[in-house]
């Protein structure tokens, strides 16, 4: 049996778009009645063979990841007993690739709402675990594990909003916006956040200046299963001047060109 904390490890890994000893593509998957079956490629951009395994584990959102899910939260929430993923073992070569096909189970009913489990693939080196590097020295040979969220939906919709967003400090001086994003819908929204400024004019009778983008943070996923997820962008910048400064929740993916919520704020300069 895995440990909690190492489910939750490879969990996270999962919004890393890739890895020096794996790479898994693409970062999540939906299945519907209309698209029943989702591929995911494996790739060894490593020097050595490596022999993996995929499994599902089930883990709840949480307000900045993961964290596994109990046997009472399972029962509500895992998709699994719904799909069926081939192969259950892999073996690659450096350089070589793999696909892993999920599907949902012939007969199986799809849920009101949405139920989502992880795809779990883990992999281990074909060698001992500690071995001699050179010299004196000894290089260890770790596993690894990369997971990718596997929803199920049924009839429901998604629906976003922000809450709790305020202009903070890192600890080198430089502007982040952070703000809570909360699940208003049966089904999980998914997208990018960013924040934009258009600077207040300079001058009376002078044209408004033009939006550009501070920054933004892809992969952000709200689900119901959880209050709020909380994100973090970083705006590049000491201060910003006056002005007006937007937040917005733009869908991706299945959600390409929608916009889940907006927010401007009026930005003063300090006085003097």
């Amino acid at each position: 049996m895995k440990h909690p904390a190492a489910i939750l490890l490879f969990a996270i890994l999962a919004h890393s778009p890739a890895r020096a000893d794996m790479d898994l593509a693409p970062l999540r998957a939906v299945i519907t009645a209309d698209t029943r079956e989702a591929k995911f490629v494996i790739s060894n951009p490593a020097r050595r063979i490596i022999d993996g395994r995929a499994s599902w584990v089930d883990l709840t959102a949480t307000e900045q990841g993961y964290a596994p899910a109990s046997a009472d939260e399972r029962q509500t929430l895992s998709a699994a007993p719904l799909l069926s993923l081939s192969p259950a073992y892999f073996r690659l070569k450096p350089g070589e690739r793999t696909e892993i096909t999920v599907t949902l189970k012939d007969g199986a009913r799809l849920p009101k709402g949405e139920l989502r489990s992880h795809l779990l693939i883990e992999a281990n080196a074909l060698r001992t675990p500690i071995r001699k590097a050179g010299g004196e020295g000894l290089q260890v040979d770790l596993s690894v594990g990369v997971s990718a969220p596997v929803m199920v939906r049924g009839a429901g919709s998604a629906a976003a909003q922000f809450a709790n967003t305020e202009l903070v400090r890192d600890d080198e001086g430089f502007l982040v916006l952070s703000t809570a994003i909360q699940a208003l819908g049966d089904h999980s929204a998914y997208g990018r956040i960013v924040a934009s400024f258009t600077p207040a004019p300079t001058a009376f009778g002078q044209q408004a200046l033009s939006e550009r983008i501070l920054g933004q943070r892809a992969n952000v996923a709200a689900f119901p299963d959880t209050e709020y997820r909380r994100v973090d962008v970083p705006l590049g910048a000491i201060s910003l001047g006056a002005g007006k400064l937007t937040l917005r929740f733009e869908g991706a993916a299945e959600f390409h060109g929608r916009i889940f919520a907006e927010r401007s704020f009026a930005i003063e300069p300090p006085p003097g």
